[in-house]
């Protein structure tokens, strides 16, 4: 009896998370923030984005992190099976 009403529980805590996050992700900035973000501009003046170069090396890091995200992800699954 009560295993159902837990998972029922669950699942109305779940499905209001779902509609809630958004709301509240979406709302507006605090009154005393700018809402303009943080200017990186004075660390990114100096990068030359036409260069050749800037776009390999913009493609191998993104390659890098793919491939470290999905080997942590075939680790964390090999110590969920293995517990």
């Amino acid at each position: 009896m009560f295993g159902k009403t837990k998972q029922t529980l669950t699942r109305i805590g779940a499905f209001i998370l779902a509609v809630a996050a958004p709301a509240v992700f979406a709302a507006d900035p605090a009154s005393g923030g700018s809402g303009a973000g943080i200017d990186l501009s004075p660390l990114t003046n100096n990068i030359n984005f036409g260069s050749v170069l800037t776009g390999i090396m913009a493609v191998a890091g993104s390659l890098i992190v793919l491939y470290a995200g999905s080997a942590g992800v075939r680790w964390i699954l090999r110590m969920v099976r293995g517990a």
